[in-house]
């Protein structure tokens, strides 16, 4: 198996894991989490909070924070938006076949996004462990929040690999729909299906409690299985599509 998209900065990668524009924009993201963590470090001793029956914000403002910031970095890695985007990119670019698209999906490009997103979520979990023990929670509930976080990430990654092969790098089209699945899974979920929205998933983990589901079963529990059904039919999706590009390829 091929490891290209490690260090292959080139018009045929579409995210390379270690590329300087990828590693810039990595970088950023793990310093705007720990200066969040810093704004948000609770000034008043853990006592304090006990008396109070209170827990400290950490851990929602953080997870929250890192689940946004993931998720969209794992969007526009998808889609390919990490690579540069000048006019003279879009010449070399254009009519090139990725290495995303040369190889079987299953074998290449899933393993790709499960690496990244597993990698991405890597390098801020010192941050995220920091807040969930600041703010006392339970190792059951951190492994929890890091499965909505990590399946979360990976739904976006695999939406935006979708669009990229529907719509190419460059199409308005390709990045509205990218921008409205995100807005909508991330945030609009809250305001009519509270159940399958991960922030408010998150929140209520810090306090303790259920969100209703009206389903027998944990809001959790619905949660984790709605969006591993849409990785999977993600997974198909693009694995077909790539297929059928390779059978083109190598017809024409």
């Amino acid at each position: 198996m091929r490891f290209d998209y490690f260090t292959n900065d080139t018009e045929r990668s579409l995210a390379p894991f270690f590329s300087p524009r990828m590693l810039d924009i990595t970088f950023a993201c793990i310093w705007i989490l720990g200066l969040l963590l810093m704004i948000l470090w609770p000034l008043k001793s853990p006592s304090h909070f006990i008396e109070e029956y209170r827990v400290p914000l950490l851990f929602p403002g953080i997870f929250v924070a890192a689940l946004i910031i993931n998720s969209y970095v794992n969007l526009r890695c998808g889609r390919g938006e990490m690579s540069r985007d000048d006019f003279i990119a879009r010449l070399e670019r254009k009519k090139v076949i990725t290495l995303e698209e040369e190889h079987e999906y299953f074998s290449y490009g899933l393993v790709e996004s499960l690496l990244h997103t597993l990698f991405l979520l890597l390098l801020t979990l010192p941050l995220l462990i920091v807040s969930a023990t600041i703010s006392g929670i339970s190792l059951p509930v951190f492994a929890k929040a890091l499965s909505i976080l990590f399946t979360t990430s990976l739904l976006c990654r695999l939406f935006g690999f979708l669009m990229y092969l529907f719509y190419g790098r460059w199409s308005k089209l390709g990045y509205l729909w990218t921008r409205m699945f995100f807005i909508f899974s991330i945030f609009s979920t809250g305001f009519f299906a509270g159940s399958l929205n991960p922030i408010l998933l998150i929140y209520s983990l810090h306090r303790g409690g259920e969100i209703p589901s009206g389903f027998p079963m944990s809001a959790y529990s619905l949660y984790i299985m709605i969006v591993a059904c849409g990785i999977i039919l993600l997974t198909l999706a693009n694995q077909a599509i790539v297929r059928r590009t390779m059978h083109k390829e190598r017809s024409t």
